[in-house]
């Protein structure tokens, strides 16, 4: 009988990448990088990307989005501006779009994201038209694989 591909969570469960320096991020404006999330031993092929923000009132279009600077060489990460990042396509995870509803906090879920295999770290780029409030805000990530062997 064939091998049966089932889904498989990572030993590291859902994650916090990014908290209170999201609080209070001006529009336009990127996060700093966060703590080191390393892959490089899990090989967690695939990520879920939580974003919460705490009340606000975004503008018409208006999307958050992920970038991940990669240490290629497993210590040393991109030393790129917040402008030259958002031109650097290739370090883009995922572009969220966000509701509109006047005054409500977002829960926003993206699925099935590529992870790399190695030491990363997320930024998040407000493109909300508005600040973000001043507490409350997350990103959470959900790796997993699957199993070939189920």
């Amino acid at each position: 009988m064939a091998n049966i591909g089932e889904w498989i969570l990572s030993g590291t469960g859902l994650t916090t990448v990014l908290s209170t320096g999201l609080n209070s991020l001006a529009n336009n404006t990127m996060s700093a990088a966060s703590s080191t999330y390393d892959n490089s031993a899990n090989l967690d092929l695939y990520v879920d990307i939580e974003v919460v923000l705490a009340s606000l009132s975004p503008a018409a279009g208006a999307f958050v989005a992920i970038y991940v600077w990669e240490a290629v060489d497993g210590s040393n990460f991109p030393a790129q501006s917040d402008a030259d990042l958002r031109l650097t396509s290739s370090q883009l995870l995922v572009a969220i779009p966000i509701g509109t509803t006047a005054a409500t906090a977002q829960r926003v879920v993206a699925r099935n994201i590529l992870l790399p295999p190695a030491k990363i770290q997320f930024k998040l780029d407000n493109q909300a038209g508005v600040a973000l409030g001043a507490s409350g805000n997350t990103v959470k990530v959900l790796p997993y694989s699957y199993n070939l062997n189920a």
